[in-house]
């Protein structure tokens, strides 16, 4: 019957124009900022390659005759992008754009003619910030209070408080620019301990979060040892970039104990922290050991405090040092210097 021939000819008709004239394909790239990246473009090989990479109505970039012309290329881009010329006959005219800022974020066009064949292919690309977010706490002789902190973030991070399970507002905030980054400070006082306090900072592309709880309070002996719990819920085995810090709060002044990055490390005497559930044993307590003792546990999206206060009663025998350390620095610089050590030497391989 002549209706059964009609989706033939239809199949027929596109095959044509699929071979003349190309698809138009989509792509999706996420870059770096200040970083490399490729924008994928392929083509069935043919001759008398004609390639344009184009964004909006700016001039990416231009080949033909078998050599680069960028005599009408954006100066945005001078310098900037590559074509990988020994790959061209074999049908890649994939763009290299090198140190990527916030502003080359967006759609490209990649446009291929040759004696054959036409084919046209976009590409989303999406330009990520080197953020990095983290919660500090303090104590003084008054008030407790959490810094809840984006770094260098695109675009500006919104961020929220929760105490609880009602939202609260902020108790202060900074923001400072570096360019087209933000960096955004939010503090909030810490008015019932009971309470969990979780912070949420939110972008486009992610969503982080941290929590603050006040576990029990250990009284204690001169001469006794004393396990500190480290509450998280996470589960560690499936996690990358676990990492754990143990610090002591005591008279404003902040020291860090021990730490773990898939191995863990005492940097006081008499504490050691166990790898399985990551608290903290403390042996020969003294008088001088009493203080808040924070577990920071953390992935790449996820932070959470746990502070346990331990008191240690006088024996008699004043003296006893400590743990605290003199000069010990505030705690976000702190615990950023102790993690950036730690991956360091997970990099070169010695732990």
């Amino acid at each position: 019957m002549k209706g059964q021939n009609i989706p033939d000819v239809m199949i027929y008709v596109f095959h044509i124009s699929a071979t003349l004239w190309g698809f138009t394909e989509q792509e999706a790239v996420t870059g770096l900022f200040t970083k490399d990246c490729i924008l994928p473009c392929r083509f069935p090989p043919g001759h008398d390659e004609v390639i344009h990479w184009s964004k909006e109505n700016k001039n990416v970039h231009s080949y033909y005759q078998q050599k680069d012309q960028l005599g009408e290329q954006d100066p945005h881009y001078r310098l900037r992008t590559h074509l990988f010329h020994e790959n061209i006959p074999s049908g890649n005219a994939s763009l290299k754009l090198s140190n990527l800022t916030m502003t080359d974020e967006g759609s490209y066009t990649c446009y291929v003619g040759t004696a054959q064949y036409q084919t046209e292919v976009e590409v989303q690309l999406q330009v990520k910030a080197p953020s990095s977010y983290a919660l500090e706490y303090q104590k003084t002789n008054t008030e407790r209070r959490l810094k809840c902190y984006a770094f260098l973030t695109y675009p500006a991070p919104t961020i929220s408080w929760v105490q609880g399970s009602i939202s609260i507002p902020e108790t202060d905030r900074e923001e400072t620019r570096n360019g087209v980054l933000y960096s955004l400070r939010s503090d909030k006082d810490i008015t019932n301990v009971t309470d969990t306090y979780y912070c949420h900072i939110n972008l486009d592309h992610e969503v982080w979060a941290a929590e603050w709880k006040m576990q029990d309070h250990l009284p204690k002996v001169e001469g006794e040892s004393t396990v500190i719990p480290c509450e998280h819920g996470l589960d560690t085995a499936s996690t990358d970039s676990f990492s754990v810090v143990w610090t002591l709060h005591r008279n404003a002044v902040t020291s860090v104990l021990a730490s773990f990055n898939g191995t863990s490390h005492s940097h006081q005497p008499r504490v050691q922290v166990n790898e399985s559930d990551f608290s903290l044993r403390l042996d020969h307590l003294t008088a001088g050991d009493s203080g808040d003792y924070l577990c920071n546990i953390s992935t790449p999206l996820y932070t959470k405090l746990a502070v346990t206060t331990l008191h240690v009663e006088n024996s008699g025998n004043t003296g006893k040092i400590g743990l605290g350390v003199p000069g010990a620095v505030a705690i976000a610089v702190t615990i950023a210097a102790v993690l950036c050590y730690l991956k360091k030497k997970k990099k070169r391989g010695i732990i």
